[in-house]
Parts: C-alpha cells; sequence; structure tokens
C-alpha cells in the first residue's frame, strides 16, 4: 500500500522541527567545548604532543607553540607574558616577565626579554632589566639594566647598567656603568666606567674610568683613568692618568701621568709625568720627561728630561736636568746644573759644575773636573777636555 502525506498538510518537519528541545542543548555544548579548549593550560587551535607543545603552565592563543601565551610556558615562539620564570626552556621572539625568575638557569631567550630582573641560561637580542639582569651562561646583544649586568659567561655586544657590568668571562664590545666594567677573564673594546674598569686577564681598547683601568695581565689600546692605570704584565698604547701609570712589565707608546709612570721592565715610546719616571729591568728608550727625577734603572737610550734629577748607569742620547745627573757612562750629551759622571763620559756636558771621573770628549761651565787628565788639567774653569 502507497500512503502519501496529504499537500494540504504542507512538508514534513526537519529534524530540528521534530526535535526543538535539542537546540539549546547543542549550543550550550559547543559553547563549553571552545571555552575547555582555550582554558586548558597546553592546548591551542590544534591538538600537540607534549614533545612538541609549549609545556609549562600557560593560556596559550597559537598553533604549534607560536602565537600568544600567557603564563609560564616552556617553549614558546611569538609574544610571551609571565610573571614568574621557572624551568624555561626556548623562547623565540618577545618575553615580558616581571618578577625574578627561579629555577631558570639552562632557559634560552631570542629576540627581546623585559623584566624587573629577567635571569636565564642565554639572552640574546635587546635584554632589558630594570632592576638587574643576569645571564648564567651568555649574554649577547644590546643589554640594558637600571642597577646592574651579569654575566657568568661571556658578555657580547652594547651592554649598559647603572651601577655595573661583570663578565665572569670574556667581555667584549662597548661597555659603560656608572661605577665599573669588570671582566673575570680578558676586555676587549670600549668599556666607560665612573669609578674602574678591571679585567682579571687582559685589556684591549679603549678604557676610560673615573678613578683606575686595572689589567692582571696585558694592556693595549688607550687607557684614561682620573687617578690610575695598571697593568700587571705589559702596557702597549695611549695611557693617561691623574696620579700614576704603573707597568709591572714593559710599558711601550705614550704615557701621561700626573705623579709618576712606573715600569719594571723598561719603556719605550713617550713618557711625561709630573715628579718621576721610573724604569727597572729594562732600559728606558725613546722620550722622556718629568719635573721630578728620571730614573732608568738599567739605561736610557734617547731623549731625557728631568726637572730634579736625571739618573742611570748608562745614558745614551740626550739628558738635561734643572738641579743634576748622576750618570755611569755617558755617550752623548748632557746639561744640568751638576753633571756628575762616575764612569766614563763619552761626549759633551755643559753645567755650572761638570764631573766625569774618566772623560773623552768635552766639558763646558764654571767649573770642570776630569778625573784622567794630569796635573791643573783635572779641574780647569770654562773649558775642559780629554780627546783620543
Amino acid at each position: 500500500m502507497n500512503w502519501r502525506r496529504p499537500e494540504t498538510l504542507g512538508p514534513p518537519p526537519s529534524y530540528w522541527e521534530r526535535i526543538p528541545n535539542k537546540v539549546p542543548v547543542m549550543m550550550r555544548a559547543c559553547v563549553a567545548a571552545v571555552l575547555l579548549a582555550v582554558a586548558l593550560p597546553t592546548t591551542g587551535f590544534a591538538q600537540e604532543t607534549e614533545d612538541e607543545g609549549p609545556g609549562g603552565s600557560a593560556l596559550n592563543l597559537g598553533i604549534s607553540g607560536s602565537g600568544l601565551s600567557f603564563g609560564n610556558s616552556h617553549r614558546w615562539n611569538g609574544i610571551r607574558f609571565n610573571i614568574i620564570d621557572r624551568d624555561v626552556e626556548r623562547i623565540n621572539g618577545l618575553n615580558v616577565t616581571f618578577w625574578r625568575s627561579k629555577y631558570n638557569e639552562w632557559a634560552e631567550y631570542n629576540g627581546i626579554s623585559v623584566g624587573i630582573a629577567p635571569e636565564g641560561g642565554w639572552f640574546r637580542g635587546l635584554n632589558v632589566g630594570i632592576g638587574a639582569l643576569v645571564a648564567h651562561r651568555e649574554l649577547v646583544g644590546l643589554n640594558v639594566a637600571g642597577l646592574g649586568l651579569v654575566s657568568n659567561g661571556d658578555m657580547i655586544g652594547i651592554n649598559i647598567a647603572g651601577l655595573g657590568t661583570v663578565a665572569n668571562r670574556d667581555m667584549r664590545g662597548l661597555n659603560i656603568a656608572g661605577l665599573g666594567t669588570v671582566a673575570n677573564r680578558s676586555m676587549y673594546g670600549l668599556n666607560i666606567a665612573g669609578l674602574g674598569t678591571v679585567a682579571n686577564r687582559s685589556m684591549y681598547g679603549l678604557n676610560i674610568a673615573g678613578l683606575g683601568t686595572v689589567a692582571n695581565r696585558n694592556m693595549a689600546g688607550i687607557s684614561i683613568a682620573g687617578l690610575g692605570t695598571v697593568a700587571n704584565r705589559d702596557m702597549r698604547g695611549i695611557n693617561i692618568a691623574g696620579l700614576g701609570v704603573v707597568a709591572n712589565g714593559s710599558m711601550e707608546g705614550i704615557t701621561v701621568a700626573g705623579l709618576a709612570a712606573v715600569a719594571n721592565r723598561g719603556i719605550t715610546g713617550i713618557a711625561v709625568a709630573g715628579l718621576g719616571v721610573v724604569a727597572t729591568g729594562r732600559p728606558i728608550t725613546g722620550v722622556a720627561v718629568t719635573v721630578g727625577e728620571l730614573r732608568g734603572e738599567v739605561a736610557i737610550r734617547g731623549f731625557a728630561v728631568g726637572g730634579y734629577r736625571v739618573r742611570t748607569e748608562d745614558m745614551r742620547g740626550w739628558s738635561a736636568a734643572v738641579a743634576w745627573t748622576k750618570i755611569g757612562e755617558l755617550h752623548g750629551f748632557s746639561v744640568a746644573g751638576f753633571n756628575y759622571i762616575y764612569g766614563n763620559q763619552r761626549g759633551l756636558t755643559i753645567g755650572i759644575f761638570n764631573y766625569a771621573q774618566e772623560l773623552n770628549g768635552i766639558q763646558i761651565g764654571l767649573l770642570n773636573y776630569a778625573g784622567n787628565n794630569k796635573g791643573i788639567a783635572k779641574l780647569l774653569p770654562i773649558v775642559n777636555a780629554h780627546l783620543k
């Protein structure tokens, strides 16, 4: 038997018309599913395994660990905001952390990191700490902190801190600090500090400090300090200090000191100091000038001027002093109020009183003594000579 619905009754009702109470139930179920997907800590718009996902506890709006993250996601690409970073593995992009991190020594941040006191393993890019910034492994890029920048490894790039920049390994680039820049290994580049720049190994480049620049090994480049520049080994370049420039090794280049320039293994170049220029162990070679005493315990080679005295065992060149010179052996020229040559003089001396234990040259002064002359020729006014 064929049955057909009468046309007067119209088309048959739809599924939803036949079951009207299902509409609000299904809508509520869909909304609940969406909210649940957004709220789950490690779920984005697509399902992810734990190894591939961001990890940690966070509200993540993104796909495959990329996008926008709120919370302690361990791996993320994009923009991330968190209060306290903890056990982070790697963040690429913009990271904002509002408080100091915990257990975060192996975290890697690439891109822009901003916070009160960011702390992690590696920071690469633009990193800003309102208070401080600490890298347990390496700090690379443009790094700024209100108080201090600290890297337990290398610090590379442009580093600016209100108080201090400290690297437990090498420091390379531009480093500026209100108080001090310190590298526990070597320091390369431009370093400026209100108080001191210190390298526990060598220091290379331009170093400027309000008080002192100190290298426990070598110092090369330009070093300027309000009080002193010190190298525990060799010093090469231009070194200027308000009080003293000291090298426990050799000193080469241009040295200017308000009080004294001292090198334990010789000076080569130009050395100017207010009170004294002193070299032990090896000669002074070049130009040395001081208002006080100029002393080359081994020898002086070149041009030496001492306001008070020039003193050396062996003078080869030109020597001048307002008061007196004390020279073991002279090869060249010396002018002073009193020229005291207690060995051999080979050359010319001019002074008020000239003394030579052994003269092989000429003396010009009010009174001249030549120990190897005979008779009245030992002591003569105006001019004395002994020529072979």
